[in-house]
């Protein structure tokens, strides 16, 4: 059984699987043929000399798709995580070399010092040591490495999958603190759109490029001084990698590359995704429930995983997982109308939660005093956050793709029926011509 601290708390790897549900597109052959190459004495004795005393490794450990970390307990019951990296994700492109992975994980060692400096009533761990590819102790542990501190909790998500099944009061409590979390971090500003590539000796940080655009496809890195260019680039990366489908519908174009098209067309012709913003938030950018760790009365205990943190426009935001808005305003209300239907009481508990995110968001913004040029509150039902919302979902169910681009139509023009049809038509049609 694993140790407890003073305060009989259980550490976070007594509820790690290690490699269990990894087993699916090579995903633990991936896992297993790293650790040969591992020497995690090297952790050990680099976080005992971080904490000045002798510390116990975990056997059970917790992978994510680009690191595996591994729980070092002192015997005052002081947790460290050393987060190693992966070998290169399989799904990542050829274009993305070493020092875009350098960069990017440089990026989120920046960004976490500059928000912990700026803002210390965000929780985040204290970053002890980073050791990059190529430096000594990384060559000698067999990978890049962090030591970062460890909290006795656990994600959110493992501690309860779906938060719509806990009581109202209980999502309640968990929703301020998760709106409350990102209002602070929008507070950080900086006038283009890119990632904090460091932080000078006087606290300021230092806008470079975006660290993801490599491993997105972005032909351009940025930094970006307009909302407009960012997603016109987004948009064309997107439509950039697109490959003739076998037959998902008549053009021979999948419901994903057909969304993909139209969210372009969208991005291009409308205006949505254009305004006069001057000045850009830092947001997460993956601050869901997985990168929340939290105690078992749901107490927030710090916000993990920071590489993907960059300066945005407000319309990137939307609501997340388990209480996604994917549907139009007029499914929504038939489906809450509707007591007999089969997804109506889903329906209901992920509308109440829904409101009461954005109830919680406004809070939160009135109590910073926001004077800002955008909000979350006045952002996640707004139709670019929705279609953004769709397009982001492109590709994970292929079965509900089609949906999603009937959404994204819908919100973008009003069409629905023989007019949305003709207008994919019209789509279709360019992608051929």
């Amino acid at each position: 059984m694993a140790p407890k601290d003073k305060n009989n708390k259980l550490p976070p790897s007594s509820r790690w699987t290690s490699l269990e549900n990894w087993d699916y597109n090579g995903m633990k052959e991936r896992l297993e043929s790293h650790f040969p190459a591992l020497d995690t004495s090297v952790l050990k004795e680099h976080a005992e000399a971080v904490l000045g005393e002798s510390m116990t490794l975990s056997t059970p450990f917790s992978a994510g798709q680009y690191w595996v970390c591994f729980e070092l307990i002192a015997a005052d019951g002081r947790l460290v995580i050393a987060r190693v990296r992966l070998p290169r994700h399989p799904s990542l492109l050829a274009s993305y070399t070493a020092e875009d992975e350098r960069y990017q994980i440089e990026c989120e060692v920046a960004t976490m010092h500059y928000v912990r400096q700026k803002l210390p009533r965000v929780k985040i761990p204290r970053i002890y040591a980073y050791e990059p590819a190529g430096s000594p102790r990384a060559v000698a542990a067999g990978a890049a490495y962090m030591l970062i501190e460890g909290f006795y909790g656990n994600t959110l998500q493992d501690v309860e999958f779906d938060i719509c099944q806990l009581p109202q009061s209980t999502q309640e409590h968990i929703i301020t603190q998760w709106t409350r979390a990102q209002a602070d971090i929008a507070t950080l500003t900086l006038p283009c759109i890119g990632s904090i590539a460091a932080v000078t000796p006087q606290g300021e940080p230092v806008a470079g490029r975006l660290s993801t655009a490599k491993a997105e496809g972005l032909a351009d890195a940025g930094p970006f001084l307009t909302t407009a260019a960012y997603f016109s680039m987004v948009a064309d990366a997107a439509v950039s990698g697109l490959a003739l489908a076998d037959g998902n519908n008549k053009s021979g174009l999948s419901w994903e590359a057909l969304g993909k098209l139209v969210f372009r067309d969208i991005v291009q012709t409308t205006g949505l995704y254009s305004d006069a913003c001057q000045r850009f938030p830092l947001f997460h950018m993956d601050m869901g429930t997985q990168n929340i760790l939290v105690d078992d009365a749901f107490n927030f205990l710090a916000v993990i995983d920071w590489e993907f943190a960059q300066t945005a426009p407000w319309a990137i935001n939307y609501y997340p997982f388990p209480f996604p808005l994917l549907h139009t305003d007029t499914e929504v209300e038939e489906r809450l109308q509707d007591t007999e239907h089969i997804g109506h009481a889903n329906m209901a508990r992920q509308d109440f939660s829904r409101k009461l995110y954005a109830r919680k968001f406004r809070e939160a913004e009135e109590a910073l005093s926001l004077d800002a040029e955008g909000s979350f509150s006045a952002t996640l039902d707004s139709a670019p956050s929705r279609i953004y919302a769709c397009f982001t979902r492109l590709g994970d169910d292929p079965a509900a793709d089609e949906h999603h681009v009937e959404v994204m139509v819908q919100l973008a023009f009003g069409y629905g029926g023989a007019k949305a049809k003709e207008y994919l038509a019209s789509i279709k049609q360019g992608r051929t011509d």
